[in-house]
């Protein structure tokens, strides 16, 4: 764009007088990065039509009024990374695997103040490895998913390098939360990481945190680095010990922690002496025991739940030292209740005594035989499915599985588990952990019901040898399950249809079913009301004008400003007719009318439970709940296990298969308490 081009666009739209050095960068060739289109290159402005052309990556050829993309169109420099990405890419990638700590720096240099965000840093990288944010090629959703996963695990492997070698560096300060950013100290300012980390250990006065601290010291000691630090190591050691002992404030894991960094640092210390980690109390077999006895049924869950993912493979290792006789046994039962990772940990460790007996961490020490006489690959399929007919198959084991049912390392231990009785077991860990949510505050989502809904493959996996009457059943249970949201259940039932299309009528006479009338709160319909008014005059008004300016941005099939601002007002379109039946169908309720004998909508409840945990929930109107208050909607399960009881009354409510007995201790009206 030439200058008088800029000036008559100007003009027209003075507001743009503050972007003018942004316009007179929008130069025939310059490179550039949109929001929603991704990397460009300017191929020209035409003032007659007053449009930049530009050629995205797999948009070629786009037309884009300036005045509308000046400020989501970033111009960058020649010697940008991106840019060098698609100019240079041979030299830039020669100099990311050369050296990726200083490539790091080098970006760091081109910073005005010498700092960029962790955030910042892995958008840019990630690129940089072929990770696209935005499927603009038009490829099929899987195969943009999948080549995107291959890029990010590439990235990823570099990045733990990369930050390694940060970490080492003396002109960088690395944050010490995913808040901070990476600094480039002045050369003047330079400290060795040794340094750093010595300086904050000495300096902090929490156990856990000198751990942790102890820790990054231990794996900071090797090269050139190390005397710097070695003879405050035995000190270091000696703190560790008397902070293990005595601290009140840290717990068994915390303690089997600091014992193993603390081995760590003897091992280092005194190298060929194993014999002398053994020596120093407390020891690690000690902390184990200690828990099994306090605790026999669930002291090595609590311990594995609340160490470090990092020695979770050590944990089982020291298991198999410890329980000689039956390590399996024990393994197998921390599988069982096991989540997230260390369900994968637990797997791996018992197929891995299938090939070697020897200890991951002991040199020269076998793992025992415990006469089983079976396989670990034998003896783990026999569990899952033994648990899956016994229904105490938990909800993270289910996750596992269903994630990793097509693993070639695990697929002949779980092909036959993927069936109709472990969709029903899945459904059930889902509703339960739903139900346990009715008492917490909480607004994580529930993983099982992800997995459910994102694996478009796993309904018709699960349904393959099923019958119709069984999917129906199945469906029924999904329509009723309170831990998906009804948009999510609608998808869902999707599947169920496309392979059993009776299952259609089961749909249909749940939405007539919906029709039912719901008692409200006053203040809870007036709240709906209020919204769907704002919907009606505000929202939906600038929804229409925001989509008439995105038509001016282009060809329609290939603007995505337009294809957004369509979307955000079918959003608003689907809200103001759900907030029109949900107004259709509701009843007010006069709380006046509430109970003074036995426990109604409106009644304030105080509750015992049979372990003498005390709550204090109000039960009001369908759309009420909020659990930081303890109000609770009438239709919850606990609301509904109280109403009609009479104060003295006990009534018992089953949460992820555990039966709790609460006793109504005493009963008041919300109206009453209000005033």
């Amino acid at each position: 764009m030439n200058s008088e081009s800029i000036d008559l666009l100007i003009k027209k739209s003075p507001k743009l007088r503050i972007h003018r050095d942004k316009l007179e960068a929008m130069k025939d060739g310059a490179y550039c990065l949109h929001g929603s289109w991704g990397f460009g290159r300017i191929v020209s402005y035409d003032p007659s039509t007053n449009k930049l052309t530009i050629d995205f990556e797999g948009k070629p050829g786009h037309m884009m009024d300036p005045a509308f993309c000046v400020d989501k169109l970033k111009i960058l420099n020649d010697d940008d990374f991106l840019v060098r990405y698609r100019t240079d890419r041979e030299k830039l990638e020669a100099e990311m695997k050369a050296a990726p700590g200083d490539f790091v720096v080098s970006y760091l240099e081109t910073k005005e103040d010498f700092s960029a965000s962790i955030i910042e840093l892995e958008t840019l990288f990630k690129q940089l490895f072929g990770y696209k944010l935005v499927n603009v090629s038009g490829i099929p959703e899987k195969d943009f998913d999948k080549a995107n996963k291959a890029a990010e695990k590439a990235y990823r492997t570099w990045w733990n390098k990369a930050k390694e070698e940060l970490f080492r560096n003396e002109r960088v300060a690395c944050p010490k939360s995913k808040t901070e950013s990476y600094v480039l100290r002045p050369e003047e300012d330079k400290m060795k990481p040794e340094q750093e980390v010595l300086r904050e250990y000495f300096l902090n006065r929490e156990p856990k945190k000198k751990i942790l601290l102890a820790e990054k010291l231990y794996k900071t000691a090797a090269g050139d680095g190390v005397e710097e630090i070695k003879s405050d190591l035995p000190k270091i050691k000696d703190e560790l010990t008397e902070a293990i002992k005595n601290a009140r404030s840290l717990n068994d894991a915390d303690r089997l922690h600091g014992i193993w960094v603390r081995n760590n640092l003897v091992r280092y210390l005194y190298p060929g002496e194993e014999s002398q980690v053994e020596e120093i109390t407390p020891r690690s077999k000690d902390i184990i025991l200690a828990a099994v006895e306090h605790d026999p049924k669930d002291g090595l869950n609590n311990l594995a739940k609340n160490l470090p993912t990092s020695y979770l493979e050590r944990f089982l290792d020291l298991l198999t030292r410890i329980f000689i006789s039956d390590w399996r046994d024990k393994i197998i039962d921390l599988l069982k209740n096991s989540e997230g990772r260390f369900t994968k940990e637990c797997v791996d460790f018992l197929l891995s005594w299938d090939k070697s007996k020897e200890s991951h961490f002991v040199k020269g020490a076998e793992i025992a035989d415990d006469g089983k006489g079976v396989t670990s690959r034998q003896l783990i399929k026999e569990c899952f499915h033994r648990w899956l007919e016994e229904q105490t198959l938990r909800g993270p084991v289910i996750l596992w599985i269903v994630k990793n049912r097509n693993e070639s390392k695990y697929s002949d231990m779980l092909k036959d588990l993927i069936g109709e009785d472990l969709l029903s077991a899945m459904l059930a860990a889902i509703d339960d952990e739903s139900l346990q949510r009715e008492t917490i505050a909480t607004t994580a989502r529930i993983p099982l019901a992800d997995a459910l809904s994102e694996d478009k493959a796993l309904v018709k996996d699960m349904l393959k040898d099923s019958t119709a009457e069984t999917a129906r059943d199945l469906a029924q249970t999904l329509l009723l399950n309170q831990g998906f949201e009804d948009l999510t259940k609608k998808s869902i039932l999707a599947r169920f249809i496309k392979l059993f299309p009776s299952v259609q009528s089961l749909v249909a006479s749940k939405a007539e079913s919906k029709e039912s009338r719901q008692l409200v709160s006053p203040w809870s319909l007036q709240a709906r009301r209020e919204e769907l008014e704002d919907i009606i005059k505000n929202q939906l008004p600038a929804s229409k004008l925001a989509i008439e300016a995105a038509r001016e941005l282009g060809d329609l099939r290939e603007n995505s400003e337009y294809k957004m601002a369509r979307e955000h007002d079918e959003l608003l379109t689907a809200r103001r007719m759900q907030l029109e039946r949900d107004i259709s169908t509701a009843d007010v309720f006069d709380f006046n009318t509430t109970p003074t004998d036995k426990v109604g909508i409106g009644s304030v409840v105080s509750l015992e439970t049979d372990k003498g945990e005390s709550l204090t929930c109000t039960i009001l109107g369908a759309w009420d709940s909020d659990t930081t208050k303890n109000y609770f909607s009438y239709q919850t399960p606990l609301a509904q296990a109280l109403l009609e009881h009479k104060k003295g009354d006990t009534v018992e409510t089953n949460i992820n298969g555990h039966i709790t007995r609460w006793t109504i201790k005493d009963l008041a009206r919300y109206v009453d308490k209000k005033a």
